[in-house]
């Protein structure tokens, strides 16, 4: 039997249209408490751009990802295409994990082991609905090396970029950034989120902020503090825009955070 110290079970819901009935919760686990998380996502649980929810041949695959304080706890929430409704039409669906932030401090976890999970529960249980159960996922032995965080990131983004997004957040606390990528695909677009996420996070000198792997509607874009999106998008006047292949640093390192900048100097290293 399986030690039941080696496994983690995550509570979890989905979002989406139900026949009749239109857009709401289809689906939560036993142990969820709904609304304690729900709030977070308030109104842009499908912050998706009406040009890609129209035609149903559009690829829809997008990562968000939101702090829940309270518990010290992360929501990631994965974007894609729902089943088609009572007119077959096109419709967007939102699978939201709740993750403890000390499972992925410790390493015990990656984002990268939730979202597979969650990928492999939609394709085995495409039209689930109702009370659900957890997601149980194994927990990384915790005698293997961590991965140095972040690594990966110089195969999506250069080092002069993640320098400069560094130092814009250290200085505006409220600051918006877009991130522009030159012909991304959205897997591109979603590694880039979890890498930069897992290197940001790693020392705990930026707190943990909503982010998101594709330019949300406009209406959802004051949601995010961090967008990702490939180029021809436009923002209003909060966001700062960021090319994610830039040469040289646009803003100069912050004073006191040379941990923070050591770490992306080592996540470059890595080849």
């Amino acid at each position: 039997m399986d030690d039941p110290a080696a496994t983690i079970s995550l509570e979890h819901w989905i979002y989406g249209a139900s026949h009749e009935k239109g857009y709401g919760t289809k689906a939560e686990s036993h142990g969820l408490n709904g609304p304690l998380y729900s709030r977070y996502l308030e109104s842009h649980f499908t912050p998706v751009r009406v040009e890609k929810t129209a035609n149903g041949g559009t690829v829809i695959d997008a990562r968000m990802i939101h702090p829940a304080p309270a518990n010290d706890e992360l929501l990631l929430s994965i974007l894609g295409r729902g089943v088609a409704d009572e007119y077959n039409r096109p419709t967007i669906a939102n699978h939201t994990v709740v993750i403890p932030g000390a499972v992925l401090r410790a390493g015990e976890l990656t984002l990268f082991d939730v979202e597979a999970a969650v990928l492999d529960y939609d394709r085995r249980l495409p039209k689930a609905s109702g009370r659900i159960d957890p997601i149980v996922l194994r927990k990384r032995p915790s005698d293997l090396p961590r991965e140095v965080a972040g690594v990966g990131l110089r195969r999506l983004i250069t080092r002069a970029a993640v320098d400069t997004l560094v130092s814009r957040f250290l200085v505006d606390r409220q600051g918006r950034t877009l991130v522009l990528c030159r012909g991304s695909s959205h897997q591109y677009r979603n590694e880039l989120l979890f890498r930069l996420v897992e290197l940001l996070q790693a020392g705990g000198e930026i707190p943990l902020f909503p982010a998101i792997s594709d330019a949300p509607t406009l209406s959802a874009m004051n949601h995010f503090r961090l967008a990702i999106s490939s180029r021809g998008v436009r923002a209003d006047g909060s966001w700062t825009l960021l090319d994610a292949s830039i040469d040289q640093p646009a803003l100069p390192p912050v004073r006191g955070k040379n941990p923070l900048y050591n770490r992306i100097a080592e996540a470059f290293a890595v080849t």
